[in-house]
């Protein structure tokens, strides 16, 4: 039988949990828990990350965990509320890895680059105005509850894209440490994604989606002062 090549699988992670409440009610590590034997991947966490201990942006923490890793690595970006139904996925990513450098679940081909989402329009003063041109988007991912979710199905994955959703971003790591990349630390919960495929693309590395199951807890709080803050500092760096 045809077999991918075994490159570690690296899991990193950034939660606001202590690290046994983490491992006992997030989704991500519930899910985990509940791989086959040899299908655990090796896990990076960076636990307790609110007040009062000092708060990590996620740039800034994924960044940690990129320097830390292999050259030979995947390495996958994901948030602690994110259920991965699909134990093959370790498989899945290495297949994934030797079509693009860095891979998500859902994203964008032609996306709005004046736009501070990947799928969404929004007013100048940063209020949602609806979808984007949905022709140019990409792939499959469950949002609330994983025992019963439901499913947004973008567009067709696999498929090349400019823009991924941070939910899930996974890389190869020495093709990203040869070209220079890395997440841009003025970006701390949110824009890092977007940021990071736009220096990825510039530097002439293959982004994509993949096909993995996921439930997502989260749709996007885009009424918060912290999104509204990112995509001002996004819209500000790529105007």
């Amino acid at each position: 039988p045809m077999t991918m090549p075994r490159r570690p699988v690296t899991v990193a992670t950034v939660t606001r949990l202590p690290r046994a409440e983490f491992v006992r009610t997030s989704y991500l590590a519930r899910s985990l828990a509940m791989l086959p034997p040899g299908e655990l991947p090796k896990i990076l966490l960076h636990e307790g990350n609110a007040p009062p201990a000092p708060v990590l942006g996620l740039a800034e923490a994924y960044n940690a965990f990129l320097d830390d890793a292999a050259d030979d690595d995947i390495l996958a970006f994901v948030h602690d509320d994110v259920f991965i139904h699909d134990w093959f996925f370790q498989e899945r990513l290495r297949e994934a890895l030797t079509h693009f450098d860095v891979v998500g679940l859902a994203g964008h081909a032609t996306p709005d680059l004046a736009q501070p989402s990947w799928a969404l329009r929004f007013s100048p003063g940063l209020e949602p105005q609806g979808w984007q041109d949905r022709a140019g988007m990409s792939g499959t991912v469950g949002h609330g509850d994983p025992t019963a979710p439901s499913v947004s199905v973008y567009g067709p994955t696999p498929a090349p894209c400019r823009l991924l959703d941070g939910l899930f971003l996974a890389v190869s790591v020495g093709r990203v440490r040869a070209a220079g990349v890395c997440f841009d630390p003025r970006f701390r919960f949110h824009g890092y994604d977007l940021d990071f495929c736009r220096v990825a693309g510039a530097a002439g590395l293959r982004i994509g989606t993949w096909p993995i199951a996921v439930t997502h807890a989260s749709g996007g709080n885009f009424a918060s002062p912290a999104w509204k803050e990112g995509a001002a500092a996004y819209l500000a760096k790529w105007r």
